[in-house]
């Protein structure tokens, strides 16, 4: 598991699509179905796949992201830190940290315009001088 060192929405989750209320949630691009699912250790659904090739593809970010085929992403949502790892490592991480047990406040889901505002915020947010400093 390494951490990387990138921009970091404070709503990231709620933008790729994930309203869970797990503390830790893994993001990852499932080839045959070519979108991004999540996975928290009790659901697994598919994800915002637009918000994540815009968020992916922004400069900013995409040197930081691995190139590697089978990575996935981690997000530590009450530290607020973002890891890529192997789906073994994915999968010891969401059952060793006893997920059923460590939840974090549900994240409402949002109304259609609500999400498209959120998205065209993250958009312009991604290229903020906030953004580029993370």
């Amino acid at each position: 598991m390494k951490p990387l060192e990138l921009p970091l929405h404070p709503h990231l989750e709620t933008i790729f699509g994930y309203n869970g209320s797990a503390r830790r949630v893994v993001f990852y691009w499932e080839p045959w179905a070519d979108r991004l699912m999540y996975d928290d250790g009790n659901e697994t659904g598919s994800a915002n796949s637009w918000a994540y090739l815009i968020w992916a593809g922004h400069p900013s970010v995409k040197p930081h992201l691995p190139q590697v085929t089978g990575s996935l992403l981690m997000l530590e949502r009450t530290e607020r830190k973002l890891y890529v790892l192997s789906r073994s490592e994915a999968l010891e991480a969401l059952e060793g940290s006893g997920e059923a047990h460590q939840q974090s406040p549900k994240t409402p889901v949002l109304p259609l315009r609500e999400a498209q505002r959120l998205l065209a915020d993250f958009v312009q947010w991604l290229s903020s001088p906030s953004a580029k400093a993370a």
